[in-house]
């Protein structure tokens, strides 16, 4: 029986039918599938098939109908990965500072992370991502939110922004009727809550996101929308959205001070901000020059590495 760096060399090396038989434990089988994920195009996860049985097993002809492609297998230890983080505790929040334009602190952006038995940090990109293939969108991110307005609870920063993906959401008055009810147990003022549009693709419906906003501001919660100028956050959904908040991509603040085409762009989302009564936001600054140029066109607040790096507040024990 093939050791689990064999078998992932064997598997993906040269053309023909291959079977492989190992036996892995569940960490072992991550990295397997994390090495098949890189080595094997898109087409041959496709097509290729796993079969997951209990050590020394021989499969029945019966049981080779429940063969998985290595995506669909990929997906399942990703989630059984995501529910161990969720059943063991180990997920929480990092908090990013966010700046006003004089250098005071202004709060705080919440943002997902896990980690794992030996301390590892994960990211939120991984775990939102088996999220999204499991099923379980809606339950990660309603711990999101939920763990973002313990977190600032917890240490008194002021503002905290909170991040929400429309699709998560099926029913605005069901979904959230938790977290405002959350935010008047713990104690949190509505109007230092700003909750964060954000979303990998075009919100296709614009009547449901309507009501979340909706339901948001009734609440006494202000919105922001992440990413403007790039993807989905174009001016369409500043219409849309209409939000308090205006977060420019940090895509276009990078290097500005260098860049004529940024600088114009730039300049005319913090003009739009400014004309509707919105507070702008540049995100992603890392240096000294790109910070002074958004604060002379008139840029509110701040937000980047060069100011203030994620950093994990001191955990929770709970009983």
């Amino acid at each position: 029986m093939a050791g689990i760096g064999e078998a992932a060399q064997a598997y993906s090396s040269g053309p023909g039918p291959r079977c492989i038989t190992f036996q892995a434990t569940p960490d072992e089988l991550r990295l397997i599938c994390a090495r098949l994920s890189r080595q094997l195009s898109s087409e041959e996860r496709h097509h290729s098939r796993a079969l997951v049985l209990p050590a020394d097993d021989e499969p029945t002809l019966g049981q080779y109908l429940g063969t998985l492609s290595v995506d669909q297998l990929v997906a399942v230890v990703d989630g059984l990965r995501l529910v161990e983080l969720i059943e063991s505790d180990r997920l929480f929040s990092a908090l990013q500072p966010i700046f006003r334009a004089d250098r005071t602190m202004f709060g705080h952006e919440a943002l997902l992370r896990g980690r794992e038995l030996d301390g590892t940090i994960i990211p939120a990109g991984p775990l939102f991502a088996a999220a999204a293939q499991t099923e379980l969108l809606f339950t990660v991110d309603l711990i999101a939110r939920r763990l973002a307005l313990e977190t600032a609870a917890r240490t008194g920063n002021g503002v905290i922004f909170v991040n929400f993906d429309p699709a998560s959401i099926y029913d605005p008055t069901y979904c959230l009727a938790e977290t405002v009810a959350f935010v008047r147990e713990i104690g949190l003022k509505p109007h230092d809550v700003i909750f964060e549009v954000t979303e990998s693709g075009e919100v296709r419906d614009r009547d449901h996101l309507r009501r979340i906003l909706r339901f948001y501001r009734d609440a006494g919660f202000r919105v922001a929308l992440d990413d403007v100028g790039a993807g989905f956050a174009g001016l369409n959904m500043l219409l849309e959205v209409q939000p308090d908040v205006i977060k420019i991509d940090m895509e276009l603040i990078r290097g500005i001070d260098r860049d004529r085409y940024r600088q114009s762009v730039v300049g005319h989302l913090i003009g739009i901000a400014r004309d509707v009564g919105a507070m702008s936001v540049a995100e992603g600054i890392e240096t000294e020059a790109e910070m002074d140029w958004v604060v002379n066109a008139g840029v509110d607040l701040l937000q980047g590495f060069y100011l203030g790096r994620p950093y994990i507040p001191e955990p929770v024990h709970r009983a």
